[in-house]
Order: structure tokens, then sequence, then C-alpha cells
């Protein structure tokens, strides 16, 4: 039996159907709901390490992939407080220019200045670089949980307006209605009640801001070649989404979907072959450290940005 000090029971994220019939179920070969908070703590962490994760299952009704065992809220905090930084093995030029390119396509829609800026999830700031030196914010507001990125975010909005929080449940002290930019790249999926913390966000937004997202695709051709070894299905990731379930969450919020695309995001070719062998099992072979291998390329792989904005009431 479970501890519930450590995990919990949940119904699905977005329509919370608690019906136990699933339409798709992936689960790794040692399912993490069967081991220890010990064992599961090694697995935290680190992509080259044996892989488990809690069983997903497909909601029938809004046909979101969500895991019905997680870690308690206790625990994710516990854990998140020391995790490297995101993607920390991409070289920096390779991230930098990822993230340029969700700026670029937030620019197509937001061309109103002021009013203040909130991040769920800057990491090291890589995005947020982008908005200090091309936008005009009142202030910033960032939820980061990675106590070990946060000097890196007070040196990129060093003369910046600022509020920086190690809980999502602080945006509370947001004004409503202030918010012009809200950005979560790659934060959808980690959150334990994303379709809560959305609402709270439409209520911090002006009527004319802009929503970024960025969430994995869990129907991506990626995901289909290489099933449970795919690199998203990972105990980070209480839930994961694709074109349509990232609609419907954000509709449920009241939020107004105004374009969807799959993203190009940048990766050295040594990188790249990496995790290729270490998901079909050659874990040993080492890449030489040559320069073809550390060619970048940009790739469609899976990854959807979605930019929403508030519904009219």
């Amino acid at each position: 039996m479970l501890n519930k000090s450590y995990f919990i029971e949940r119904s699905c994220p977005c329509c919370f159907s608690g019906d136990s019939h699933a339409d798709k179920v992936v689960t790794s070969p040692v399912r993490s709901e069967n081991l220890s908070m010990e064992n599961l703590e090694e697995c935290w962490t680190g992509f080259f390490k044996e892989k488990s994760f809690f069983t997903y299952i497909q909601c029938p009704h809004c046909k979101l992939l969500y895991t019905q065992i997680n870690f308690s809220p206790i625990e994710l905090a516990r854990l998140y407080a020391n995790l490297p930084e995101n993607m920390s093995t991409v070289p920096p030029n390779a991230l930098a220019a990822t993230q340029n390119g969700y700026f670029k396509r937030l620019q197509k829609w937001t061309k109103l200045l002021g009013g203040d800026y909130l991040e769920i999830g800057p990491d090291s700031g890589l995005f947020l670089t982008n908005c200090v030196q091309f936008q005009d914010y009142s202030k910033y507001w960032l939820f980061e949980p990675n106590e070990n990125v946060i000097p890196a975010l007070n040196n990129v909005l060093q003369n910046q307006e600022k509020k920086i929080y190690a809980d999502i449940g602080q945006i509370d002290e947001v004004p409503d209605s202030s918010v012009q930019t809200a950005v979560a790249v790659h934060v959808l999926d980690h959150l334990l009640d994303p379709l809560g913390s959305l609402k709270q966000l439409r209520k911090k937004m002006k009527a004319t801001g802009h929503l970024l997202i960025v969430t994995h695709d869990e129907t991506s051709i990626l995901s289909k070649i290489f099933g449970w070894k795919w690199p998203a299905y990972c105990l980070q990731h209480p839930q994961l989404f694709n074109f349509k379930t990232t609609k419907t969450i954000l509709l449920n919020a009241g939020f107004e979907v105004l374009e969807q695309a799959k993203t190009v995001n940048y990766f050295e070719i040594g990188f790249l072959l990496k995790h290729f062998f270490w998901a079909i099992g050659l874990r040993k072979i080492q890449i030489p450290d040559l320069a073809v291998f550390r060619v970048i390329l940009p790739l469609k792989l899976g990854n959807i940005i979605t930019i929403a904005t508030p519904a009219k009431e």
C-alpha cells in the first residue's frame, strides 16, 4: 500500500473524471507505484539511468494522458528544490536559439507594452532575457522552485523591479488584471493541478494579455517510435498533452487559443545520438568529442507551442 505522506491518488486534472477506464495505458517495465520512495529518488534526475515512471492512463472523457498516482505536493517541492537546470546537458547556444524561436512567435501577437510579466518555471532565465531586452514591463513575477537557478535569475533582472517565489501557490501575491505577458515553457506537464493553476493565472492577466506555453506532444512520432522509452515519460511529468488536450484545458481555464504549432528545437548531433542510443538500449556507446558531433541542428521533435489570450467574459 502506498505511503500517503509521500504519494497521492488523483482524478483527471483536466476534467476531474475519476473513471478508471482508460483508452490508452503507458507503463515502464518497473512501475514507479511499486517502488519505495528511496528507490524513486534515484530515478528522479538523470536521463541515463534505469527508467521508471508512474503509469499513465488516458482519460476516456477529455483524452488527457495522466498518472493517477504521483508524489505528494510536499515531496515534489523537496525533489524540485535541488534539481539541475532544465536541459543542462544541452549547449547554451542551442538552448538560447530554441528560446529565441519561442520569443519571436510571441512577438507576432503581442505588440502592446506595459503591464507586468509573469513566468512559471523560468529556469535560468533564457526566455526571460529576451523579454528584458526587447520589451518594457513594469514588474517581473517569477515562480521557480529550483533554488540553484535563483542567482542566474537575479542577474538577468538586476535592474528590474521583481519578485521571485519558490511556490506557484504564492501567485495570489500578484495583483489581479496586471499581467500583460505570461509564460510557461515545459511547465504544464509538471503541475499536479494544471487546470487550477491556469485559472489562477487567468485572474492575474489583463484582458489584452497573452499567454505562451510549450508542452510535450504525447502523440508525436518520437513517442510512437520509442514507446515507453520516450524521454517525456518520466517521474517529473504527472500529465502529458497533445494539440487537442492542450486546447481543452486552456478553454476550461477561461482562455481562447490563438495559435498552436510544432516547435523548432536546436540540438547538437552528439546529444541526439547519445539519447537515441540510450533509448534503444545501447547505453555503453560513447560519442567521440569531434567537431561534426557538435554541429547544431534545428528539428521539430514533437513539442507544441500555444499562444492564448483571456477569453471574453
